[in-house]
């Protein structure tokens, strides 16, 4: 809850902040597209790492752009996510078979950029920034050596951190991204290993104001 509380704090802060700065223009926009999921699972005791085959997915959300001294800006978003990922692990004389590895999310990230080459027709952008997830319906089926884990004993979290860095561009209204998004903390972890997200979006928007 504390957490929550603080996340909630900067992201108000920034809000606010960022419309009173003198000089800005402000821009509200929609936007939708797909991500390719795929999960990092890390085994314990061990630096052998996992890679699961890519998931399509999508999400969709809205998201805030405050501009500053004409080539800075702050964006901060909010946006729903489906993410999942498939993987056989071998940990030992074990073997991890992650059947279903998936989960929608609402995600609040703040980007921090750079308008590079705009004008009023066109902009390019490079941009990074934290981003907090909060897992709705975690789907998890892993099986270990052939028998199902009971979900009892798989940790499933409920909120999970990570950090974002894109680039996009705008056509007049329209707006084209692809972002990397590499999670800091995992998703979900049994006694052996532990599984975060690794995901790239690519998003279509559009700019309402």
């Amino acid at each position: 809850m504390k957490i929550k509380k603080i996340w909630l704090t900067v992201f108000l802060f920034t809000l606010f902040s960022s419309g009173k700065a003198n000089n800005n223009h402000v821009h509200f926009m929609l936007f939708g597209g797909f991500n390719s999921s795929r999960t990092i699972t890390e085994l314990a005791g061990s630096s052998e790492t996992f890679l699961s085959d890519a998931r399509l997915n999508y999400n969709f959300g809205a998201a805030f752009r405050f501009e500053f001294a004409n080539f800075l800006f702050i964006q901060p978003e909010v946006y729903f996510t489906r993410k999942g990922g498939l993987a056989n692990v071998f940990h030992k004389t074990d073997t991890f078979d992650q059947q279903k590895v998936s989960a929608r999310s609402i995600d609040l990230p703040i980007m921090f950029g750079l308008r590079l080459f705009h004008s009023d027709a066109f902009c390019f952008r490079l941009y990074g920034g934290p981003v907090i997830s909060y897992l709705i319906d975690p789907n998890v089926n892993v099986n270990k050596n052939g028998e199902q884990i009971a979900f009892s004993d798989i940790r499933a979290r409920t909120h999970a951190f990570s950090m974002q860095v894109g680039a996009g561009i705008d056509i007049r209204r329209f707006t084209f991204d692809v972002r990397y998004e590499y999670g800091l903390s995992p998703m979900f972890s049994v006694s052996d290993f532990r599984t975060r997200y690794r995901l790239i979006y690519f998003t279509l928007g559009i700019k309402l104001f």
